[in-house]
Order: C-alpha cells, then structure tokens, then sequence
C-alpha cells in the first residue's frame, strides 16, 4: 500500500499544474461527443450563464446546415423544414418565422460562432447532456444506439474508449467539490488490468476526488465517489457505494493522463511487473486512452 501512495504522490507533483480561470469570464468545455464519437472543434464550447455554447460548425455533425450573416450577425440553422434564426447578442430568436426567447444569446469567440446547444437541440429533436464530472458535452440524436461490440471487444484500447465515451449516470447525488464548472484539461483514467468495464476518473489531483464508474448493458453508471487524505484509503467523504474490490491496485496496473498541454501518458506494469510508460500528443480526448502492449482481456 506504502508503494501505491508514493507511486500517487509522485504523479501528482509531475502534473499538478493548474490555472484557475477567472470567475468573470466564460468557461470552457473539455469535450464533444455526438452519438458516441468525440469530435474535434477548433475553438472549445464554453459555459456562460450557466448554458452551454458551441461552435457553429460543430452542427454539422448533427445533419443541419447553417448559414451565418455577418451584416446582421444571425446565423440561419437549417433541418429539413424547420429553420431556426439566432442574432448575436440577442435573446429573441425565430423558430420557422416564430419569435420564441432564448436563455443565452449567440457568442463571438476567437472570430467563431458559438450558439446555445440546448436550444438548438431540443427545437431539432436532439438529446443534448453536459456531464459536469468530466466537463463533457454530449449529444445524441433518435438514431442513436451505445456500439455494444466495441465495448465488448478483445481489443481493450477500442473497447476502454468505448467505455469512456458513454455518459456517466448518477443514481446518488454527485459530490459537490466534483462539479465545478468548466474544463480542466488535465484529467487521468485508471483501469484495472485486462479489463474494460470499470474505471476510477480524477481531474488534475486524486486527493481532489475520484469517481469510480461501471460499464454493464451499454451503460456507465458512478457506483462511488470519494474525497481522500494521505492515499486513497484515507477516505475523507465519498457518496454512492463503496465497492467490494479494491479499486487502489488499478492505480499501478494502468494509469492514462492528460496535462494541460495534450502530452498523454500511461503508466503501467510489465508482464514481469516492471514499471514502463508510452508518451504520445493527443489529437483528440479519446487519446488519452492508449494501447497497452501485450495486455490481454480477463476472462
């Protein structure tokens, strides 16, 4: 147990950097996920008045079109028969000629269009989710149906990015020093060796809190979450249920990172239980989920 903490304590001093954004301003998202992929954006979806914004582009992802006005600053938003109007800084929108009200107006950002996702989604039949643990936006339209092969499959890299591209459900309620709003771009995975259906999420310091998540029917449901003290059996508040397996082990078998800056890591153990890591630039949030060599799924 000695050896697990330092191993925690070591990573927490290599990446403990954290810039806390000013209350002011907007804040960022870390991720979008349209039915179950993970999209890149060139500017991040930001939180402003308790609402979630994304780029315009990123509706191309759902089937609609758009097209933006940059004498009147409204974009027009098209699918199928319905259109709707949003105006930059404006709370009145139109639905197929209809004034209707929107909680938060289209916003400029680095010479981008960011619209309000939620409005957009339910006037155009989308599920829209923003996943306060991870800072996740996700989006699902009807169609929509959870990749139960890639969940299930041999190759653990595909089926723990599988994993992690579902939205985790609560059945207790959330600590709250878990939710804080907006991106933290260093965030850390753990998963126990040869397996897929389980994993502890932390963002940038494991005392902070940890959330233990299990994959069953195509759904990833929290069991547990925890705040700790020196190491993570010195439990100072938790919510949820503490499960029977010991979930500090998975800390030396598989540990995937991201700082603040896209450099990935995994830290692991070897066949023979030799320490090793593989480094890599992330592209994309699913990256942080690397391919461990010559690890097998248990049985």
């Amino acid at each position: 147990m000695k050896k697990v903490i330092m191993f925690v304590f070591f990573f927490v001093l290599t990446f403990q950097t954290w810039a806390i954004a000013d209350a002011a301003n907007p804040k960022s998202v870390n991720a979008v996920n349209v039915n179950g992929k993970f999209i890149a954006t060139d500017v991040s979806p930001i939180i402003k008045d308790g609402r979630v914004l994304v780029p315009i582009r990123t509706l191309a992802s759902l089937g609609v079109t758009y097209q933006w006005d940059s004498k009147s600053q409204s974009a027009l938003i098209t699918k199928g028969k319905d259109q709707i109007k949003l105006t930059a800084n404006k709370k009145e929108a139109f639905k197929n000629n209809q004034a209707v009200q929107v909680d938060v107006p289209v916003q400029m950002t680095q010479g981008r269009i960011l619209v309000p996702i939620r409005f957009v989604s339910e006037n155009f039949g989308y599920k829209a989710n923003y996943e306060k643990i991870r800072s996740i936006l996700f989006i699902q339209d009807g169609n929509y149906k959870v990749d139960q092969e890639s969940l299930q499959a041999e190759d653990l890299q595909a089926a723990r990015q599988a994993a992690i591209s579902l939205p985790v459900q609560f059945s207790f309620n959330s600590l709250s020093s878990l939710e804080k709003p907006g991106a933290n771009k260093e965030y850390t995975y753990v998963f126990p060796r040869g397996d897929s259906s389980r994993y502890m999420y932390f963002n940038n310091d494991w005392s902070a809190g940890n959330t233990i998540v299990e994959i069953k029917d195509g759904v990833a449901k929290a069991v547990w979450q925890f705040t700790s003290g020196n190491g993570l059996d010195d439990i100072v508040s938790s919510a949820g249920q503490r499960p029977s397996y010991n979930y500090v082990e998975w800390v030396t078998d598989i540990l995937m990172f991201n700082d603040e800056n896209g450099n990935i890591k995994a830290v692991y153990k070897d066949d023979k239980g030799q320490q090793k890591e593989l480094n890599a630039k992330a592209k994309s949030y699913i990256d942080v989920i690397q391919s461990i060599p010559n690890e097998t799924r248990k049985q």
